[in-house]
């Protein structure tokens, strides 16, 4: 009796450390928002001439863009077959490209003394090189293409396309602009600037990549100042307000599903990118799916403060930021270091493409101002000079003179100020 006792035991013990195991190891499964965004990251398909040519937009001058964009696109590819989304070692292939123009003509829009500095310059048109009419040139055909799409297989070492040239092919354009309109070709210029600013906002809607969506929210600020500051120098006519931005342009949806799907492919892949006791460490301390879907909130929750009014943003930011997740405790316990490395505060990107609706309507304000000092008391009847962010307070001067819009968050590239 009590050997068949023992057995009986012997028989429970095992099928409760069974139990029991099975409940240690066992994981999540799929969050539902986490799923619907894989499944449209994984569903955007097809081709896309844009990101192949921004993707060479420096190539020398007898090349096309297109070709090289593809070469680098390829050599990427390859590379990245067979490997995992968390090897890092990758370099692009070594190819010549179109000289970078620098010099104080490419000084930045928004800092003290540049325009000014521009201004003084004799004939722009015949400083600017044959390489950077062409910077120009590609920079808008770029602007003009309606098929953007990130062609790139998520990973660590995702090359990005050399946006610095983007930058540099905008000021080549505004210089042009400036020059165009000190020929008293005021007209032409601003109808230049404002057709840029057309063609910015729509390559906005359809960027999904969070670097390019952030350039090209730069890209707009400048854009915005440059018809400010070229208005209230006499070179143009009054520019029209724009409309105010839409939620499609601001939102961080598409760029944030794109970095929320590398960062769960690399929790998903890293117990495949381990072996001996990190394997087994893992395999007892990690639940990949359970860190998934704890992982999803600061990117869902820059998506929602991207898509508020402004009012309402500025509340939520009272709010203090979310802390790092932790699920599963022990289990997880992997995971949740994982979770708890630092990482950008989210909310800035939101915040700085708000910024864009608080720039425009500043320039709303600027450009319907009398020439001579400024008069605060004007502004109370200009709706436009109400802070979008605070209704109940006006634009202000900074110590620079320019009239600005205070905000819930830092500010960057002059984001909510406007030279008088």
């Amino acid at each position: 009796m009590s050997r068949r006792a023992g057995l009986l035991g012997a028989v429970i013990l095992v099928l409760t450390l069974l139990v029991a195991g099975s409940a240690w190891l066992r994981d999540e499964p799929p969050g539902a928002q986490v799923l619907d965004w894989q499944q449209q990251v994984q569903a955007a398909t097809g081709e896309s001439r844009a990101y192949l040519y921004l993707n060479g937009i420096d190539a020398p001058l007898d090349e096309q863009p297109e070709a090289l964009g593809e070469a680098r696109l390829q050599h990427y590819e390859r590379w990245h077959a067979g490997r995992g989304v968390t090897d890092s070692d990758y370099s692009g292939p070594t190819v010549a490209s179109l000289s970078f123009p620098e010099g104080r003509l490419f000084c930045q829009i928004e800092t003290p003394g540049c325009f000014d500095s521009l201004l003084a310059q004799a004939d722009l048109g015949s400083r600017i090189s044959p390489d950077w009419f062409v910077l120009q040139r590609r920079y808008w055909d770029f602007l003009n293409m309606d098929d953007y799409r990130t062609l790139t297989s998520v990973s660590v070492a995702e090359p990005v396309p050399r946006l610095t040239y983007v930058y540099a092919g905008q000021q080549v354009l505004n210089l042009l602009m400036l020059q165009m309109a000190r020929d008293g070709q005021g007209d032409v210029a601003q109808g230049g600037l404002r057709e840029e600013l057309r063609l910015l906002r729509q390559q906005l809607v359809r960027a999904d990549n969070l670097v390019l969506k952030m350039l090209l929210g730069v890209l707009v600020n400048r854009n915005l100042e440059w018809q400010t500051r070229l208005y209230r120098q006499g070179l143009i006519p009054r520019p029209s307000v724009p409309e105010p931005f839409s939620t499609d342009e601001l939102s961080l949806l598409k760029p944030m599903q794109r970095e929320f799907y590398g960062i769960a492919q690399m929790y998903a892949q890293l117990p495949e990118r381990v072996s001996g006791r990190e394997y087994l460490g893992l395999q007892l301390f990690f639940r990949p799916q359970m860190t998934i879907n704890a992982s999803l909130a600061p990117y869902a929750r820059a998506v929602q403060l991207s898509q508020l009014e402004l009012e309402a943003f500025a509340v939520a930011m009272q709010e203090p930021a979310p802390g790092p997740a932790s699920v599963g405790g022990i289990r997880n316990r992997a995971g949740n270091i994982l979770l708890a490395v630092a990482g950008p505060d989210m909310r800035l990107y939101a915040g700085r493409l708000h910024d864009l609706e608080a720039k425009r309507r500043l320039l709303a304000v600027v450009v319907s101002l009398p020439a001579g000092p400024f008069a605060a008391e004007r502004l109370a009847n200009m709706p436009d000079a109400r802070n979008p962010y605070h209704p109940t307070q006006l634009a202000e001067l900074d110590d620079r003179g320019q009239l600005c819009f205070d905000g819930p968050h830092e500010a960057g590239f002059n984001g909510r100020c406007m030279p008088l």
